[in-house]
C-alpha cells in the first residue's frame, strides 16, 4: 500500500474519531441542560407553597347595621419567632345583639407581604381559620371557602348577644384535617400544624 494510501486513511479515520467524540459531549451538555432544567422546576414548585413568617395579624369586626361600629383586634410581633414578646391590641367593645361582618389579615411587616392574600389564592386547601370563644352568646360563621368547598376562615359573620367578657383565640392551621368536626382538635389529628394562634380579650356591652 503506499504511503499516500495510508496517510489518507489515518485522517479519515482521525476525522471519524472526532466526529464521535463531538456528538457524544453534545449528547451529554444536552442531558445536563435537561437536568439542571427539571431541578429548577421542581425548586421552583417548592416555593408555590407559602414560607413568609406572619408578624401580624389584624382581625376587623364591622357592624353590619352600623358601618362606624369598627372593632380590630391585632397583634403584632415584628421580629418574629425567637425575639421580643409580641403585643395585642383590642381597639374597643362589641355591642350586645348585634351582627357583625369579619375580615382576617394575616401579614409579614419585614418584607411588606400580604401572607393570608397569598394562602388563600395559592394555598387555601392547605388551611383553615378557627375563631374559640367562651363569651356566651359570642358566635362565629365562616363565610369563605376552598376550592374544595371546605370552610376556609378569612371572611366570617359574627353575632353577640347578652352583655359578657371572656376572650377569642384565632388559631391558623396549616395542613390540617379537612374536612373536620369544626375544632382545631380534630384538624390537629392527623399530620396538621399551627401557623400562628393569638388569643385576644373580648367584652360585649
Amino acid at each position: 500500500m503506499s504511503n499516500f494510501k495510508l496517510k489518507t486513511m489515518k485522517v479519515t479515520k482521525l476525522f471519524a474519531i472526532l466526529f464521535i467524540s463531538a456528538l457524544s459531549f453534545t449528547a451529554c451538555s444536552e442531558d445536563d441542560d435537561h437536568d439542571d432544567h427539571g431541578h429548577s422546576e421542581h425548586d421552583d414548585h417548592g416555593h408555590d407553597e407559602h414560607e413568609d413568617e406572619i408578624t401580624q395579624l389584624v382581625y376587623t369586626l364591622t357592624n353590619t347595621v352600623n358601618s362606624a361600629d369598627v372593632v380590630t383586634f391585632t397583634f403584632t410581633d415584628e421580629d418574629g419567632e425567637g425575639g421580643a414578646d409580641g403585643t395585642t391590641q383590642v381597639s374597643g367593645n362589641l355591642k350586645a345583639n348585634a351582627t357583625y361582618k369579619g375580615a382576617l389579615e394575616l401579614l409579614n411587616l419585614e418584607e411588606g407581604e400580604d401572607v393570608g392574600a397569598e394562602i388563600a389564592e395559592e394555598d387555601a386547601e392547605d388551611h383553615e381559620i378557627f375563631y374559640i370563644t367562651n363569651v356566651a352568646g359570642l358566635q362565629f360563621e365562616t363565610t369563605d371557602v376552598d376550592g374544595n368547598g371546605d370552610p376556609l376562615g378569612f371572611d366570617t359573620q359574627i353575632t353577640t348577644a347578652a352583655a359578657g367578657t371572656g376572650q377569642l383565640t384565632i388559631s391558623v392551621v396549616h395542613e390540617g384535617k379537612k374536612p373536620n368536626d369544626g375544632t382545631t382538635e380534630d384538624a390537629l389529628s392527623e399530620e396538621g400544624t399551627t401557623d400562628i394562634e393569638q388569643t385576644f380579650d373580648v367584652t360585649v356591652e
